[in-house]
């Protein structure tokens, strides 16, 4: 029946295992643009926690590269079954695409950030291909966990034979940006991976990125900046410590402010927050670079026939795009496809090294020769331009509030951290704080997700980046509420979309304490469950779910099967926010049983409730 609305009121090492029974703690750092995975054993851990494993050898192409992740690329088969992952997806792909035989499959790149604030997140919802071709995009990311999950368990199987995937812990590591949903979709694919829910943990990355460098010695982390001497040699991470952590990845910036309480322990003191800055704006601007040399329609004729090329530029690029640095004059040299210069000279009827010859404000600063593109470095560098500014303002922003005063520390990790340009940039705009660049900080967030599996509750508390609340009905009050929210219920005149606050926005949460405890009744006395719409808002004090800000995140249900009792049996919910996830435990009024439950914030739109 469809539901009403509610009222409310040792030796082996092997055989070293945890209390939850695990041998190894396993993590994926599934990104924007490469994906890479670390493990270690307990006892590794016990010794030394920054004793990780990370498989950091990747093949592309013939090369052995020495490569510290797999690009994030799927390639299916035309069934939609699994062909490949990382360079060889993309090897496979130009070798389809070289013989014309790509079309029928499906190629998926860089599709992490159609997670990147997204409201509304549907479990139904569709992502296309390189070739616009659909696909249900809870199964692409499964398919691509599934990968990384295979690809580790059989090396821990080939160095220990006897490993099941019942001894590992999964840690599936995620931007702190992410809002609810997207951090349960997340959740879900790993699940439809195989792994049991049970065996996952999610991992937010600057916390992370955190536990690593609090563990590293002083000798593998770069501190420069305003610090003394003396104070140099002294480990940043002391008791009392403020530090700001900024987790440059390929697809977003992701800002948070942590607190050292105690040895290994962590809180957070301001909620996180950036946008989609990382690296791939960089590639952004050398894509709109290319278009304006060669045009719009010849860049996409190219980027449709030749999809080959297409990868080896881009591969090109990447590797450029890593040591372009300040301070060097005279031109960049990067080779391009023939396969470009041919379709432009095929389409215009015009030598691409002609024209650009004579290009007006282009002749003195990009040259052509043969599949050579050069080009002047100070244009190179302005590619940076946009991912860096918007990075800096931010930061500089967040040093204005107030739980920032006292922050003089600042840690820069992620893959893009190691690029020469966003460091030179955080050293001059910031000069009177200490900036700290860990050795390996492309690795920080991978490694500190295994640390941050063998000992969760090393993070005690986070700040609420939202209010939480319930939409419910309440007694109309005239001059209090407006008349457009008047309705009549029951034979009672009710202000509707009143949002009854949980949690508010910049409140701290306590891991594993409970921070709120309402009392919710049915409205019906043959009501076998209460459900009711949850929402956040980015307002401290909301006043509507309707207001600007609100949005419906999901649904809570708790069943109350004991009908004895009619529309006067209540339940006690407390909503505990301190991890990563949200849970929520409902005690029945009368019978004291406790039951749990949790948001689900995939629900579709169509199932939506009232409540009073």
């Amino acid at each position: 029946m469809p539901h009403r609305p509610l009222t409310m009121a040792s030796a082996d090492h092997t055989k070293c295992k945890s209390k939850s029974g695990h041998i190894v703690v396993a993590a994926m750092d599934f990104g924007t643009t490469y994906s890479g995975y670390a493990y270690s054993l307990i006892h590794e851990y016990e010794n030394d926690p920054t004793k990780v494993f990370a498989h950091t050898k990747w093949v592309a192409g013939s090369q052995q590269l020495i490569s510290l992740k797999t690009p994030s690329i799927l390639l299916l088969n035309p069934d939609k079954t699994f062909k490949s992952f990382g360079y060889e997806a993309e090897n496979d792909y130009g070798d389809l695409a070289a013989e014309g035989k790509h079309k029928d499959y499906y190629y998926f790149r860089r599709f992490k950030m159609l997670l990147y604030n997204s409201e509304g997140l549907k479990r139904d919802m569709i992502i296309e291909d390189d070739k616009k071709k659909k696909m249900r995009a809870i199964q692409v990311f499964s398919l691509s966990i599934n990968y990384l999950k295979n690809h580790l368990l059989k090396g821990l199987q080939t160095k220990f034979p006897e490993m099941k995937e019942t001894d590992i812990m999964w840690v599936l590591t995620v931007p702190a940006i992410w809002n609810d949903g997207s951090k349960q979709f997340m959740r879900e694919a790993a699940q439809k991976a195989g792994i049991r829910k049970e065996s996952l943990i999610i991992a937010l990355e600057p916390e992370a990125a955190s536990l690593f460098c609090m563990h590293l010695p002083v000798d593998k982390m770069c501190v420069e900046g305003n610090v003394s001497q003396s104070s140099a040699k002294v480990s940043p991470f002391q008791k009392g410590t403020k530090y700001m952590v900024v987790d440059v990845g390929g697809g977003t910036v992701d800002i948070t402010i942590h607190q050292v309480v105690d040895k290994d322990k962590l809180k957070e003191i301001d909620y996180a927050s950036g946008g989609a800055w990382g690296g791939t704006m960089v590639d952004a601007a050398f894509q709109e670079f290319l278009i304006k040399l060669i045009g719009k329609h010849v860049y996409e004729k190219f980027e449709i026939d030749c999809k080959e090329d297409l990868v080896h530029l881009y591969r090109e690029f990447e590797t450029k795009k890593r040591n372009i640095i300040l301070g060097k004059e005279g031109k960049e040299t990067m080779k391009i496809p023939i396969a470009l210069v041919e379709t432009y000279e095929n389409m215009m009827g015009k030598k691409l090294k002609d024209v650009v010859d004579k290009m007006k404000g282009v002749c003195d600063t990009v040259k052509i020769t043969g599949d050579k593109l050069r080009v002047d470095a100070d244009i190179m560098r302005s590619w940076f331009d946009m991912s860096t500014k918007k990075t800096i303002q931010h930061v500089q922003k967040l040093f204005q509030h107030k739980n920032a005063k006292d922050v003089n520390t600042i840690l820069l990790v992620g893959g893009f951290s190691e690029s020469p340009m966003l460091q030179d940039a955080m050293r001059k705009n910031f000069r009177d704080k200490r900036l700290i660049i860990p050795e390996d900080a492309g690795l920080a967030v991978l490694k500190g997700a295994v640390i941050f599996g063998h000992n969760p509750v090393t993070i005690v508390s986070r700040i609420a980046k939202f209010s939480y609340g319930v939409r419910v009905y309440r007694d109309f009050q005239d001059g209090v509420h407006p008349n457009a929210k008047k309705i009549c219920v029951g034979g009672k005149v009710k202000c509707k979309d009143v949002f009854a606050s949980h949690v508010k926005k910049g409140q701290e949460l306590v891991v594993g304490e409970a921070q709120s405890n309402q009392r919710y009744t049915p409205l019906e006395a043959d009501q076998m469950s209460l459900i009711f719409d949850i929402y956040t808002s980015t307002e401290e004090n909301p006043m509507y779910v309707t207001d600007a800000g609100c949005v419906n995140v999901g649904q809570l249900e708790v069943e109350v099967p004991d009908l004895s009792g009619g529309k006067e049996r209540g339940v006690w919910v407390q909503m505990i926010f301190g991890g990563t996830e949200i849970v929520v435990e409902a005690k029945d009024e009368k019978t004291g049983k406790i039951t749990k439950s949790s948001f689900d914030f995939l629900q579709d739109s169509s199932q939506s409730s009232d409540a009073e």
